[in-house]
Order: structure tokens, then sequence, then C-alpha cells
């Protein structure tokens, strides 16, 4: 084998593994989280003011950027490790349902997996530790990362396969606003509507994930929230979900004083995407796949990103 070639095939393998570590990690939902978080803490920075005032704050440091930047950071990487955690704890499943993932299609190996985990969780805790300068409850905040974190861990390590595997979505979510708000403070009541916000997008995209491996679960004897439900009641049950989210757009919308056009465009825009998806649906005679998740989570990401827009304009 040539130089040239030789010199190819490693860069070729470099690349592969670089982008499967970013599968690895589940990128896009972790950016889903690292983005809400995100977005809560700037609303909560912002208080009553403006977003200019904010930023002029922000410019002459009498809010400092490097506790935004670690927060943001800490949630980043936390939401890798268990994206991560899950992968390699599931990779002999994977390769059994023949799952196009990072491990399974051989893009990373199981131990590469391992010690990016550890590198992650190592990451989280430091910048964690370094939110505690600057929080209102000083390092307190490390101790509550890691209890989130328990969450995960305890989806990945015994929930998944069980017919609680809803319950830590459900409580997870939402503790990612409640570390915002503990270590920024300027809570204020109109953002509680946050919560049940992110409770009903676990719920919907939860099941709707767990629905094209039904099969596949019952086949080898697992035994989560979608088998327990069966098909019907779970495809019914996430769909109910996707219209509460709807519904507390329109509520939140009534109660305060929101841009209109923020609002039209958010419930019209999702209702189209969830249109499509309920068609594709109907047409694979109610078994939701991949695309039909796919297409689900574009229609609860429009609802979610509508929401904050609302807010702040």
């Amino acid at each position: 084998m040539s130089d040239i070639t030789t010199y190819q095939n490693n860069r070729f393998r470099f690349v592969k593994g670089f982008i499967g570590a970013f599968r690895l990690m589940h990128f896009l939902p972790v950016i889903t989280g690292t983005t809400i978080g995100a977005c809560v803490a700037i609303l909560t920075l912002k208080g009553n003011g403006t977003f200019d005032e904010l930023f002029q704050n922000i410019s002459n440091g009498i809010i400092p950027i490097t506790p935004l930047i670690f927060l943001i950071l800490t949630i980043f990487f936390q939401q890798a490790f268990c994206g991560i955690q899950n992968d390699y704890l599931d990779r002999e499943i994977d390769s059994l349902y023949k799952k196009s993932k990072a491990i399974s299609d051989e893009w990373v190996s199981a131990t590469f997996a391992f010690w990016f985990g550890i590198v992650c969780f190592i990451l989280f805790t430091g910048f964690s530790i370094g939110v505690g300068f600057w929080s209102i409850t000083n390092f307190w905040g490390v101790l509550y990362v890691q209890g989130a974190n328990l969450v995960g861990i305890f989806y990945n390590v015994y929930a998944k396969h069980q017919p609680i595997s809803i319950i830590p979505f459900m409580l997870g979510f939402p503790l990612i606003p409640t570390y915002i708000w503990i270590t920024f403070g300027g809570f204020d009541l109109k953002y509680l509507w946050i919560l049940p916000i992110i409770v009903f997008v676990s719920f919907p995209a939860h099941i709707a994930n767990e629905l094209p491996d039904l099969e596949y679960d019952i086949e080898h004897g697992k035994r989560n929230f979608a088998v327990f439900l069966g098909k019907k009641l779970s495809t019914i049950f996430y769909w109910i979900g996707i219209l509460l989210i709807e519904g507390i757009l329109f509520i939140v919308f009534l109660l305060y004083d929101l841009n209109i056009w923020a609002f039209l465009i958010t419930i019209v825009l999702s209702m189209l995407i969830g249109l499509v998806a309920f068609i594709l649906l109907w047409k694979k005679n109610w078994k939701t796949d991949l695309l039909v998740f796919n297409i689900v989570t574009a229609c609860i990401g429009v609802e979610v990103i509508g929401f904050f827009i609302m807010f702040w304009i």
C-alpha cells in the first residue's frame, strides 16, 4: 500500500471517528436540551428589561458572561455524557436490532465510547464547579447537577427497558430550567410555564422514540413504556402530548401580552408539520417509524422554539 493510500485511509478514519463522536453523544437531542437551557438562562438574566439592556450589562461587566458560558457547557456535556452512556450500554442491543448507531456501525469503538463518556463527565462536573463561583447557591449547584445526572444514569442502566421508562424523562428535563433559576435567581412567575412545556415535550418525544423499535422490544422481552401501553395507546398518548403543548401556547398567549404574529406563526407552522406527520402515520397503517418520529420531533421543536420567541419579541 502506498504512502498516499495509507494517508487517505488514516484521514478517512479520523473524519469518520470525528463524526462518529457526534453521533455517539446524540448531538441533535443534546443541542436541543442545551438550547432550551440557554434560552431559559437568557430570559432569566434579562428579567423585565430589554435584550439591549441585557447585552449592555454583559458588555459592561455588570452581568459576567463567564458563568453563562460555563452553565451552557455544563448542560451540553452532561447531556452528551448521558447520550454516550446510553449507546455504550445498549451496544449489543443496537447490533441485535440492526440500529444505525455509532458503535454498531463501527464508526467508533466501545473503548472510545467509554473514555469519551468519562471525559464528558469530568468536563460537565468541572464546568458546574466553575458556575459555583458565581451562583447564588454557591457550590450546591454542583450536587444538583450530579443528582440530575443520576436521573439520566437511572434511565440508561435500569428504567429504559421498564414500564417506568417515561418517568426519568418527565423528571429530568424540568431540572434544566430549575438549575438555571437556582444559579442566577431572577425567577418570574410567568416563566413557570416552561416546566409544563418541557414535561409535555418529553412525553410525546419519548413515546414516539420508543415506537419504531416496538416489535423488536416485544420480541426480545423488553417492557418499556410503549410496550406497556401497546401500539394503539402509545400513538394516541403522544399525539395528546403534542396537542397539550399547543394548548399551553394558546393559554400563555391569552394570559400575557405576547406578540400575535409569533403566536400565529408558531401555531400554524407546528400544526402543518404535525398534519404531515399524521398523514404519513395514517398511510403507514399507524406505524410510527423513524421518518414519522423525525417529523414529530420537528413539530415539537417548532412548538418549543415558538414558545420562547413569543416571550422574546
